[in-house]
């Protein structure tokens, strides 16, 4: 009984692997029909072209997430106490103490061909709004108040890759070009700066990107015309190009070409065109960097007058590992009174805070400046050690023609000079605490030029040495990832 029964479990045994076997044959055969190799020699053959790498089977291997989302916040406070940043001060004036606060949360989205980003800002100064009056504050009359809300999207753009080269940006952005003379985020100021625009992209990942940006503003959805009345003075169209070119290892052009226009005030169905045309030419080899920038501004102003203006920028650096230092010069030319055009250079939509000193002397031009153009040579040095970093700052400042002061008691081009102190600490990578401290010593041409005065008895009332200090936080961090 027992040698039958198990004769019969042998049969059984065989009969199972043999079935088996003949299903595995089967389904071998039939792939290889279908896709010309078997899965063991697709294999080897990916093996062979991956120079050995181990092998996995395809179904193995798991899919790239083709969706990202990073979710970010960027919160910086301020506190500043104020006696001569932006104007010299009359010395009984008592200084100013405030702190102010901007927050952005940022979304960006990316995709294989399509970029999404939204920035919502709130900008305000502590007290400015009371927080139990809800999302708005109020002024005016009783019977008429006015109402104005300081959240706002500070960037909303969709940017669509129509190759791994070229894409296109749509919407509210940053227009940031070079080393921002001409064009920057204005990061300094409590709002910053962005622009309603559309702009192409061109960048072949290895020496060369150019863009072409277009802007057209109107203050509605006006039935008829154009005409662009804005409450504040604003451009109403705005055409760039923009050109980056390393030419080999140690030289890069850049280039920049604009024409932005303004409305007549007489006229609405005027608009005066400005041009701007120059560039940038770098050298940097081992620690020394050598650059020199050129700009040609020509067309009409917003008064319908001809413009004839330049500005220039040389610079040379040394930088080490800790320590750099630059020296240079801003040569921004100013009205001759011989010409019949306009000849003071303005540049454009600019930094200027980190260019002509931290105090912000001169920012608008060409008022700030009387119609004189400004002469700003400049010392910088920068130290950076562990989370650490001190930077002392120096200017001089000089009238390019003298325009503003010529008929004044002062009949002097020097204007001042201006040292400023910055100390940064970064305890963590999302946390920057920064201190500065910033000093003038001021001429009475720079009193004229300022605050315009018109008798030698007006200087005695003015300070002459302007400061003010501030202690800003900024915290960045990211709160949420998320890839699909």
């Amino acid at each position: 009984m027992k040698k039958l029964l198990t004769k019969t479990l042998i049969v059984v045994a065989s009969t199972l692997a043999i079935t088996q076997l003949q299903a595995q044959t089967d389904t071998l055969k039939a792939r290889t029909t279908e896709g010309g190799q078997t899965p063991v020699s697709q294999v080897q053959d990916s093996a062979k072209i991956g120079n050995n790498l181990a092998v996995t089977a395809p179904s193995a291997v798991a899919p790239k997430p083709a969706n990202s989302l990073n979710i970010s916040v960027d919160m910086r406070a301020r506190t500043e106490f104020r006696h001569g940043y932006r104007n010299i001060p009359v010395k009984d004036t008592a200084p100013s103490f405030f702190i102010n606060q901007r927050t952005r949360l940022n979304f960006d989205f990316k995709a294989k061909r399509l970029d999404f980003f939204a920035s919502i800002q709130d900008a305000r100064v502590w007290g400015e709004q009371d927080p139990r009056e809800g999302q708005g504050t109020t002024s005016g009359t009783t019977a008429s108040p006015t109402t104005t809300f300081p959240i706002y999207l500070f960037e909303a753009y969709v940017e669509p890759h129509f190759n791994d080269h070229w894409s296109v940006r749509i919407g509210r952005q940053r227009l940031v070009y070079d080393n921002q003379r001409l064009f920057a985020e204005n990061d300094w100021r409590l709002p910053g700066n962005s622009h309603d625009a559309v702009r192409f992209i061109y960048n072949n990942k290895i020496n060369f990107n150019t863009e072409l940006t277009f802007a057209f503003n109107q203050s509605a959805e006006n039935t008829f015309s154009t005409t662009y009345a804005p409450l504040t003075k604003n451009y109403k169209d705005l055409l760039v190009h923009y050109l980056n070119y390393k030419l080999s290892k140690t030289f890069v052009l850049t280039t920049i070409n604009t024409m932005d226009g303004y409305q007549s005030a007489y006229n609405p169905k005027t608009t005066y065109q400005r041009f701007t045309s120059g560039g940038r030419l770098e050298y940097q080899t081992y620690n020394w960097y050598l650059t020199t920038a050129a700009y040609y501004q020509y067309g009409k102003d917003s008064s319908g007058k001809k413009l004839s203006a330049y500005y220039i920028q040389p610079e040379i650096k040394y930088a080490s590992k800790s320590l750099a230092i630059r020296l240079g010069m801003e040569y921004l030319s100013g009205q001759d009174s011989t010409s019949s055009k306009d000849n003071n250079f303005v540049p454009l939509y600019g930094v200027a805070h980190r260019f002509m000193g931290n105090l912000d002397l001169f920012t608008t031009f060409p008022s700030d400046v009387k119609n004189g153009g400004l002469i700003n040579p400049y010392l910088f040095f920068q130290y950076t050690k562990n989370k650490w970093t001190v930077r002392f700052e120096n200017h001089l400042f000089y009238s390019h023609t003298g325009t503003a002061f010529k008929s004044m008691p002062s009949n002097n081009k020097y204007l001042g000079f201006e040292n400023d102190w910055r100390l940064n600490f970064k305890p963590t990578p999302v946390i920057d605490l920064e201190y500065g401290f910033c000093w003038a010593s001021v001429t009475n041409s720079m009193i004229e030029v300022k605050n315009g005065i018109k008798s030698s008895s007006d200087l005695d009332k003015y300070s002459k040495t302007p400061y003010w200090s501030y202690l800003s936080i900024r915290i960045t961090p990211v709160i949420g990832k998320l890839t699909f």
